[in-house]
């Protein structure tokens, strides 16, 4: 699977929206109860809202495929905290998240962040165990009155580059896995 990983545009505001929405319906109940998965994503998020998330200085990038078509996201706040990783439902599996994880985290060193933080999914868990996060605890909370958990999870600059290895290329020019 062909694509490439840029930054964020005003114009991925719509897609990114819907593939919040379609991603977390269709993927999370994989994981998650229905009641878990509506809960998380009572509705489609607003591209307004996505579009000020992008604006308020955290890094958004953007997966794309070959027409230009967005297919996965990831952002990551000043501080060092990995906010949102998702892919579209049809490419889970192919390397999107991986690469995208592997571009936030040259972003990281970009900015000379020792630590990046992330709150993962059951589903998202194993991904970032790949790329050298190290699970640090089981987080059970309840969101719109509904009971569901995550996994807090960080990753430690080494100084020598990436903790896990990746065969993906460059991160900001990323053709697959």
């Amino acid at each position: 699977m062909s694509f490439t990983i840029r930054e964020y545009r005003p114009d991925d505001a719509g897609p990114m929206a819907a593939l919040y929405f379609d991603a977390v319906r269709t993927i999370g109940v994989r994981a998650y109860s229905l009641d878990q998965v509506v809960a998380w994503a009572s509705e489609p998020a607003s591209p307004t809202m996505v579009q000020e998330r992008a604006a308020d200085g955290r890094k958004t990038l953007v997966a794309v495929n070959s027409t230009d078509e967005v297919i996965g996201y990831a952002d990551l706040e000043r501080k060092g905290h990995l906010d949102h990783l998702y892919c579209r439902p049809d490419v889970v599996g192919n390397g999107v998240g991986g690469a995208l994880i592997d571009a936030i985290l040259e972003c990281a060193r970009d900015w000379r962040l020792e630590r990046v933080s992330v709150h993962a999914s059951e589903i998202a868990r194993p991904v970032f165990e790949r790329k050298g996060f190290s699970l640090k605890e089981r987080r059970d909370f309840t969101l719109r009155g509904v009971a569901i958990h995550n996994y807090r999870m960080e990753w430690v600059e080494t100084g020598t580059g990436c903790v896990a290895k990746s065969s993906t290329n460059h991160p900001l020019r990323a053709n697959g896995r």
